[in-house]
């Protein structure tokens, strides 16, 4: 397995992976126009040809957003996320970046240790603002971790 940059050749796969991992998945198009966009950057864990797992996040400033963070069902438990995220903290902090932000849905638990590990809290609420099946929403959570070379 290797971190390679996802690219526009993947974004076929990739929209599938997000299509299974969330409710309103990303498009094809969707992926196309992130990686069109020159702040937007992305990194795959591929296996065999399996695209496995990704990470997708924006570069403003001295600051960074994570827009997604996803693995494959059939490779979770594996340590895919910790090292996309790793790699991607180590990139950021070697490009003077000493923030990043993401937003999770509150209902989603594993996310939310997940990222609590890696020292993520929380800075504000958008409630109801993820769609879920039969017209419900639920709260989003805004996470903030500030970067320095101990991270």
């Amino acid at each position: 397995m290797f971190i390679t940059p996802l690219v526009q050749s993947d974004c076929s796969k990739a929209s599938l992976l997000h299509q299974q991992s969330f409710y309103k998945g990303w498009t094809e198009k969707d992926f196309k126009d992130f990686l069109n966009d020159p702040l937007i950057y992305g990194l795959k864990i591929t296996k065999d040809d399996v695209l496995t797992s990704i990470i997708l996040w924006r570069e403003v400033g001295n600051e960074a957003e994570i827009l997604t963070l996803i693995v494959d069902a059939t490779y979770q438990k594996q340590g895919l996320a910790s090292l996309l995220l790793k790699t991607l903290m180590t990139h950021l902090v070697h490009k003077n970046i000493s923030q990043v932000f993401l937003e999770v849905a509150e209902d989603n638990e594993v996310a939310l240790y997940f990222y609590k590990k890696y020292g993520f809290h929380l800075l504000n609420k958008r409630p109801q603002y993820y769609k879920r099946e039969g017209n419900k929403c639920v709260t989003a959570l805004n996470l903030m971790k500030k970067l320095s070379r101990e991270n």
